[in-house]
């Protein structure tokens, strides 16, 4: 008889679990047929991703050869010439400039100083009034095409060096881009308050890791601001830019393609539509964090527990589907706020993806770093490959809406922070003006009490109430003679 274990699907195959993908935008059918359809594709990013190192990247066995600039075939419809980019540099370099010394050179070459050349001139300009019939000297008619010729190019001289400074004006005018060294933008040395725009092209395209934090602290102008004016320069700063980092400015992540690493943190609303389609996109994508800057808060009777301390992985694995999402990345407003890992988002995401470039059919990664996010066990069920996700971080204020994981993925490990385990506080409702007493204490001890009944409690006399422990004779005796006038202590006490 088969054992349980062997009875378990292997693999989150789509008629392993077939109710949760009729759940899906486009239903069980649709991921079928585009399972098929991309299996080709599929099959083939695995196979380049599972080539050795070596015949991955083709290193330089002989001698470093230095490297030549690229040539570019310039094709005529006479001739098929192909000319070095190199080459067609030098050659537009040598015909666009002409400088005084090659004028100057030019005049020594033909014996001509410069008295001669303007001597030459007048003679040609007194036989051009005697007419056109009357014959000139060739080295009359030689010089002044040299001295045309010279003045011509003096003149593109100039006007070349009025572009060049035109050139620098407008260059001048243009906003700097800053650029970064390998070792900034990385997960382990992100770039703090990221603000998008022209920082994205200042970052290369075939990076392999990328780290960004996208919080923005508030400026600290807005505390000089006399406390009648904080809401009217409130709103105004509000006009002018917006507060936190918008949506759309996170798009151009999508255009990377080499990514092995992707750090996200600081977020103060969700990114997951562009964050997952950059996920799908990079296909060898192998650690993804997702860090937001506050944690989720509930409304009541959503008692979720937050994945630390003495939390446990439910065991089960399999349920019913749930789902809490929006399709955007964050919780229904009935449930709370905070940032939710969506399925729904997730599978946009993909469909997006597919339109852009070669996807797998399960995501590449091996290790997702998760803080402050609600999760349930659905996104991992349809979008993480059961063969290659190793680990699941959760670190603080991660809150789990029923996550656990299915028997082909038994042997992920699940980290989250045990060391934060916070003590239980019990308490109750109290009615002070009931329960507060005054008491007198004599030697450290509680001798007598009285309701409170105001301030006036305090000078009454407090008669020795308090049942006196039995304790020896000897005991009962010494408090006997020891005297009344010793220190006395009154206080107020619940």
């Amino acid at each position: 008889m088969p054992t349980d274990d062997t009875m378990k699907p292997k693999t989150n195959a789509i008629d392993d679990f077939p109710a949760h993908w009729k759940a899906t935008l486009l239903g069980e059918e649709f991921w079928k047929d585009a399972e098929d359809w991309n299996k080709d594709t599929n099959a083939k990013i695995e196979a380049e991703h599972d080539q050795s190192l070596h015949t991955r990247f083709p290193f330089n066995i002989g001698p470093e050869q230095t490297p030549r600039a690229p040539a570019i075939i310039v094709t005529s419809p006479d001739s098929d010439a192909v000319v070095e980019e190199a080459e067609i540099a030098t050659l537009e370099k040598r015909s666009r400039r002409f400088s005084m010394s090659d004028a100057f050179a030019l005049n020594s070459f033909t014996g001509l100083s410069n008295s001669s050349l303007f001597h030459h001139s007048r003679s040609r300009s007194r036989s051009n009034n005697r007419g056109r019939s009357s014959s000139a000297k060739p080295e009359a008619r030689r010089s002044n095409s040299l001295i045309r010729s010279t003045f011509n190019r003096m003149s593109g001289i100039r006007k070349e060096l009025d572009e060049d400074e035109e050139e620098v004006e407008l260059k001048l005018e243009e906003p700097l881009i800053p650029t970064f060294t390998p070792d900034q933008a990385t997960p382990a040395n992100p770039l703090m308050e990221f603000r998008g725009g022209a920082l994205w092209a200042a970052l290369p395209k075939d990076r392999r890791t990328l780290g960004l934090d996208v919080f923005w602290p508030v400026p600290q102008d807005e505390d000089k601001v006399g406390k009648g004016d904080v809401q009217k320069h409130a709103e105004e700063e509000e006009e002018k830019q917006p507060t936190i980092f918008p949506i759309e400015e996170m798009a151009p992540l999508c255009m990377f393609r080499n990514l092995r690493i992707l750090k996200i943190t600081g977020m103060m609303q969700s990114y997951q539509m562009y964050i997952f389609q950059a996920a799908w996109l990079n296909t060898n994508l192998e650690e993804l964090e997702i860090g937001m800057a506050l944690s989720p808060r509930l409304r009541r009777g959503y008692k979720w527990p937050y994945i630390k301390g003495g939390w446990k992985l439910n065991k089960t694995t399999m349920e019913e589907p749930v789902y809490y999402g929006t399709g955007e990345g964050s919780l229904l407003y009935k449930v709370g706020v905070g940032e939710y890992l969506d399925k729904m988002c997730l599978e946009k995401a993909k469909i997006r993806a597919m339109a852009m470039g070669s996807t797998r059919n399960r995501l590449s990664i091996r290790t997702l770093v998760l803080t402050g996010v609600v999760v349930d066990a659905d996104p991992f069920l349809h979008w993480f490959d059961p063969k290659r996700l190793k680990c699941i971080h959760f670190k603080d204020n991660c809150v789990d809406a029923g996550f656990y994981l299915s028997h082909c993925m038994k042997k992920v490990s699940i980290l989250f922070p045990r060391q934060i385990e916070q003590p239980v506080v019990r308490g109750r409702s109290v009615n002070p003006l009931s329960e507060l007493k005054v008491i007198q204490l004599k030697g450290g001890k509680k001798v007598g009490e009285i309701p409170y009944r105001g301030p006036q409690s305090l000078k009454e006399n407090i008669p020795m109430n308090v049942p006196v422990s039995n304790n020896s004779a000897k005991k009962k005796k010494d408090e006997k003679d020891k005297d009344v006038a010793g220190s006395t202590e009154i206080g107020i006490a619940m």
